[in-house]
């Protein structure tokens, strides 16, 4: 009996264990799902299309506005001071050939009426030795007809006396007038007052500076930059004739909450660069209008020169350019929608824009945005 129950118990194991290997090896043999595969996700990118544009090169830079000639109004004669224009004051603008101080004529208008007096004694005499002279040769040839009259008949010692005494009077007169005319002071071209040195009743000798005045048309802006900007620029004199028109400009005063602008034009650069700077110096010309105040030495001033233009030229973001070891570069997305990495030339760049001359065409989609990481060929999806 016991025998028997062991069978049983034994075969139903057996049973058991047979089911469990059919169910693993059913298992086991059935075929798997293929494995999804995991893709990487796609870097999202801000991108322009690029279009050709015109581009007209500027350089700005910060100048002064100068005075590059100075006229000091000295007093050529000596006297008291008896008359100072109301005009001649620190700023104000005087006309051309206007009478801005006057010295006491009374001594030089009395040298004026002296010298006319000796000028007509000495004409006198002249006249007088020249009648004498002609009667003594009238005289000498009727005694000596065949001899001519010696140099004392002729009176030609006391004649070349008298014109020398005539030709010093002359000329003294001409002093007197001239230092009678030198008591009035006046301006030489019309101009705007700088500094004033003479009062009424003060004395005013010889060289002594009375008045500083500028020419109204004179002023100048003197503006540093670097050379490496000339050969977007025109500077007559020294890459262009120095009769040519040198680049316009715009030229901009701040004062205060107001700005007023002015059109402009390069004259001309300085004879040499500055010593600290390195910069070079260029020299422009404002013009001014009645719709503006007038430019005032020592005023500074923005200014924007307007150089060569460029008709097809393609402007980016700032953002779209990079540099890696020496190479300019920015990234394209390209038909496949990957990254291209593109070698470019710059020809300008600000702190918003970049101008690309070459490595560009037409069309084309440059990534306007900084990238970490990225790779040539790396799959890329437009925002």
């Amino acid at each position: 009996m016991k025998k028997r129950g062991l069978l049983q118990a034994l075969a139903a194991s057996l049973i058991l264990a047979m089911g469990l290997g059919i169910s693993y090896h059913l298992i086991s043999s059935r075929p798997k799902p293929p494995a999804k595969r995991r893709e990487k996700p796609v870097l999202v990118v801000k991108t322009v299309e690029v279009k050709p544009q015109a581009f007209t090169y500027t350089v700005e830079t910060t100048g002064t506005v100068v005075a590059p000639r100075q006229i000091e109004l000295s007093a050529e004669v000596s006297g008291k001071i008896i008359y100072v224009s109301p005009k001649l004051l620190p700023g104000e603008v005087v006309l051309e050939d206007e009478v801005l101080i006057k010295i006491d004529p009374t001594d030089y208008e009395a040298a004026v009426v002296r010298a006319e007096a000796e000028l007509k004694q000495a004409e006198r005499v002249l006249a007088e030795l020249s009648a004498e002279a002609e009667r003594s040769v009238a005289e000498w040839r009727a005694l000596h007809p065949e001899s001519p009259p010696p140099p004392l008949v002729a009176k030609k010692p006391q004649l070349a006396e008298a014109r020398a005494a005539v030709s010093a009077a002359r000329a003294a007169l001409k002093k007197a007038r001239t230092d009678l005319k030198r008591t009035e002071i006046r301006a030489p071209y019309k101009a705007r007052v700088l500094e004033v040195h003479a009062e009424v009743g003060s004395y005013a000798s010889p060289g002594r500076i009375l008045a500083v005045l500028y020419p109204l048309s004179g002023l100048e802006i003197y503006a540093p930059v670097a050379d490496h900007f000339l050969p977007y620029i025109a500077v007559p004199g020294l890459n262009a004739p120095a009769k040519a028109p040198g680049s316009p400009a715009e030229i901009f005063w701040e004062a205060g909450e107001a700005v007023f602008r002015y059109p402009g034009r390069i004259i001309r650069a300085a004879g040499a660069v500055e010593e600290k700077t390195r910069l070079l110096p260029l020299y422009l010309r404002a013009k001014e209008s009645s719709q503006t105040p007038p430019l005032l030495p020592g005023v500074f001033v923005t200014v924007r020169i307007l150089g060569r233009s460029f008709p097809e030229v393609f402007i980016l973001p700032k953002e779209a350019l990079n540099r890696d070891l020496g190479e300019t570069f920015v990234w394209v997305v390209n038909s496949e929608e990957r990254l291209e990495r593109r070698p470019v030339k710059v020809l300008y760049e600000d702190e918003k824009r970049v101008v690309v001359t070459e490595g560009l065409s037409a069309g084309e989609k440059v990534v306007a945005q900084r990238l970490r990481g990225a790779v040539s060929g790396m799959l890329v999806r437009e925002r």
